[in-house]
Formats: structure tokens, sequence, C-alpha cells
């Protein structure tokens, strides 16, 4: 073989390769939204090339608008990370950093510049985790006209002024006052003759959880946030409470539909996400098919009760799924003791036994005149066949609803989230508990008890 055809072999075919200037002219020429589609559609190598040319502003511009900002963010060399977080909006560079590696953060922050360390120091489910430096802070004993000068030098980049929160020489909270009262009053007054110390605060180690259970009823834009020894660190406003609420709501609806991550994340990484659940529910939906067939089989003959078979599968799942949200929303956030549990279980417990009551007994109401009507098998076939379904229903949804509660409880003993504890899971289980109860109870009534 000649040098030149073994020159042609190595050469790598069709492979196009732009020089990092011209690569960097293009992103740049882009608008925000074409640039972010861009980086989108490049693979991981040439994502990594596009961090190093663009500027620290344009990188963080992408990462924030990112539905999975970790993922691009640990892309980056370190010291470009460390470039990106100083230029990013506070609260934003904050949520990603407390998703780091404690050492990982510690670097990043520390070549940033910029002090993060008294929001990181809470976990996210804590209070001080959302808090912000968005408030006044003055000494009590300030005069009215002093306070508007001091007012007027730190409103600036502050949107919450509405309220000024004050302090007894620097040594803790001691009271707050409207901005409306300040100006009303005469300008020689002292601030703690117009204030008040009765007032709503929270403990920055507080759960937000707990917080938001008394919170709601106050009709205020923001509350001071203390530490252990009862100095004010910041300020939470309403608005970050809700949002942080939302954004719980979605990670949660997520997992219970069992979707994973955002609607932004690539289709590899929902699948990823995904597969998992589908194989597992895959092999359930397989157990209650044949449970349900063979169950089923025993009913041969009895044509007018397979009509039925879907109320009882669909009450029963209503129900289950009902209780699973009610189950995952207590424990979510919060540290249950055993006795609140077992309170919760017997809760739910004796809902779906009253429920099932009280449809049953409906039930039987509306479906023995349809029965007789439609089978016209006579009034021992018809009052036989809906008391098989009343007492279905009951002992179904008893059952599904404690399911739905011991689910989350099971999983959040072997430290999986409780939210994991997925709809569709519910469901299946649920499936099989409503067919079992169905089709058992009519083999036992009607074919064996009165040889229907």
């Amino acid at each position: 073989m000649t040098k030149k055809k073994e020159e042609q072999q190595v050469k790598p075919a069709n492979k196009v390769v732009i020089s990092p200037l011209a690569f960097k002219n293009e992103l740049n020429e882009l608008s925000r939204e074409d640039l972010f589609i861009k980086i989108s559609s490049l693979d991981e190598e040439d994502r990594k090339k596009a961090w190093t040319l663009l500027s620290d502003d344009k990188c963080a511009e992408i990462i924030e608008a990112s539905g999975s900002p970790l993922e691009w963010f640990l892309e980056m060399s370190t010291k470009k990370e460390s470039g990106v977080i100083s230029v990013m909006d506070e609260e934003k560079a904050t949520e990603l950093l407390s998703l780091l590696e404690p050492e990982k953060r510690v670097m990043v922050m520390e070549m940033s510049g910029k002090s993060f360390q008294k929001r990181l120091r809470y976990s996210p489910d804590e209070v001080g985790s959302i808090m912000s430096d968005d408030f006044i802070l003055l000494d009590k004993s300030t005069t009215i006209s002093d306070a508007f000068e001091k007012i007027r030098e730190e409103a600036e980049g502050k949107d919450n002024i509405r309220t000024v929160f004050l302090t007894d020489e620097g040594e803790g909270l001691y009271g707050e006052v409207d901005l409306l009262d300040i100006l009303r009053a005469p300008g020689d007054k002292i601030l703690s003759e117009v204030a008040t110390t009765s007032f709503p605060y929270v403990s920055a180690s507080s759960k937000l959880s707990k917080t938001l259970e008394w919170i709601k009823d106050y009709n205020l834009s923001s509350f001071p946030v203390i530490d252990e020894e009862g100095k004010t660190i910041g300020a939470v406003t309403r608005q970050s409470l809700m949002d942080t609420v939302e954004r719980e709501m979605a990670e949660d609806y997520r997992k219970l539909a069992s979707v994973g991550e955002d609607k932004n994340a690539g289709v590899l990484s929902s699948m990823k996400a995904r597969l998992p659940w589908l194989f597992i529910l895959l092999g359930l939906g397989m157990i209650v098919s044949s449970s349900i067939g063979f169950l089923s089989s025993l009913a041969l003959g009895l044509v007018m009760v397979f009509s039925f078979q879907s109320l009882i599968l669909d009450m029963t799942g209503n129900s289950g799924t009902q209780t699973l949200a009610v189950a995952v929303r207590a424990l979510s956030g919060r540290e249950l003791k055993w006795k609140e549990k077992l309170t919760m279980l017997k809760k739910e417990l004796s809902t779906g036994l009253i429920s099932g009551l009280i449809l049953g007994f409906g039930a039987i109401l509306v479906l023995f005149p349809y029965i007789y009507l439609r089978s016209g098998s006579g009034v021992q076939y018809s009052i036989s066949l809906s008391l098989c379904i009343a007492i279905s229903l009951v002992v179904a949804m008893t059952l599904s609803n404690t399911i739905g509660a011991v689910i989350p409880i099971v999983m959040e003993r072997i430290g999986v989230d409780p939210a994991v504890a997925s709809g569709p899971l519910i469901t299946t289980l649920n499936d099989l508990v409503g067919a079992c109860s169905y089709y058992s109870l009519v083999y036992l009534v009607l074919k064996k008890l009165l040889h229907f």
C-alpha cells in the first residue's frame, strides 16, 4: 500500500472542524433565544468549547434559562464556573451552588469573590435557604428625621422597604414599623414610639412546611428572619414562599407521575428517569392482568358481572390516589413521629371504610333496579350482584386507602423520597385489590352459594 493511500485511510471522513475564533464569532452573532437553541443542539464536547469562548454574562444567561442548569454548569472549568456564579442573579446562584458537592461548592464560592455563606448554611427545606438581604434594619432609638435619611441611603436596589425592622443597639430584633407610620410621625419622635413589638417573625432554621402553615394567616409582604441569637439576618417575602411551594408541588407532581426531571431535559435523560418505573409497572401489570384473567374466568356465564369491573377499579384507584396525595403532603419536609404516622394511617383507613359504606349503600339503591331491569334474572340475582358490588367497594376502598398511606411511610423509612411512591404504582396495586375483592365475592356468593 502506498504512502498516499495510507494517509487517505487514516484521515477522518466528513469531519468539519471550525476554528475557535470563527466559532466564537458565530455564537456572539446569535440572539439570546437563538444562542440557547444552538447550545442545546450541541453535544457535550462542543458545548465545553462554547463555554470557554462565551463571556461569563452570556454563560450565566444560558444557565439561568436552562431546565437542567447543573448538568451544563459542571461541563465548565472551575475558573469559568466561579466567573459565571459571580455575575448570576444571587438567588439563582445560591440555588445552583446548593446542588454542588461541599468541596466543589466552597472552591467555586471562594474563587467567585461573592458571599453566599449565609444562605448556604441552611438546607433547602429551611427558611434560611430562601431569605434575602432585601430589608432595612435600623436602631429603635433612631429619630424619624434620621430614619428618613438612612432609608434613602439603604433603599437603593431594594424592593422590600414597606416595613422597616428595628434592633436594640444591635443586640437582637426589637420590633418593626410600617413606612406609612414613619411618614406620618413628627421628625423629633424616635422609631420605638411608633413601632410594634407584636409581629410575626421566623427562625432561619425553621422548616418551610411548618412556616407556611401559620404564615398564610398574616397579610404581610415580608417577614424578618432571625438566627439562633435572635439577631435579624435576612427577610423572606410572601412571594418567595409561594414560589417555593409552587416549585415543590411541581417537583412532587413529576415524581408522583414518575416522569423524572424537568420538561426541558433531553430525550435520553427523560428515558433514564422513566424506564425503570415503566419496567416495574410492566411486571406488576402482568401480574394484575393474570390475576384478573384468572378471577374473571370464575365468573363465566355471568355476563352482567363484567359490566361493573371498571366501576370498582375506578373508585378504588381514585380513593387510593387521593390518600397518596394526602400522605405525601403530610410527610413532605416534616419528620413525623410514629404516633403521628399511625394516627394518619388510622384516619385514612377510617376514611376509606366510611366512604366505602356510603358509596356501597348508594350503589345498592341505584344498581339493584338497573340490574333487575337489564338482566331479567330475577330479584335474588339482582340484589345479590348489587350486594357484591357494594361490599367490594367497602373492602377495596378501605384497602386502597391503607396502601396509599402505607407505601409513602415505608419508602421514607428506607430512605427514599415519599413522593417517589408514584401514582402509577398505586393505581396498579389498587387495580389488583379491586379485581380480587370483586371477583372473589362474585365467585363465592353467586357461583358457590347461590349457584347462578
